[in-house]
């Protein structure tokens, strides 16, 4: 019985996670071709300007002057 149980649920778990992974991908390309979504804080584009945090203070004091 549980020889037989064990690669069911295996093959049911696998299933389960390309089922989730196929809806997160369709999630994503149309919030990515939608305009009016907002940009990732981490986007250079976005509120940030990307990574900028992890530059040092002086960097970041500079780069806000000169917009």
């Amino acid at each position: 019985m549980t020889g037989a149980l064990i690669p069911f649920l295996s093959l049911l778990t696998m299933l389960a996670v390309l089922i989730f992974a196929l809806v997160s991908k369709a999630r994503v390309e149309e919030r990515r071709h939608d305009p009016n979504a907002p940009k990732s804080t981490l986007a250079r584009d976005g509120k940030y300007g990307g990574v900028a945090f992890l530059k040092p203070l002086a960097e970041r004091q500079r780069h806000r002057l000169l917009r």
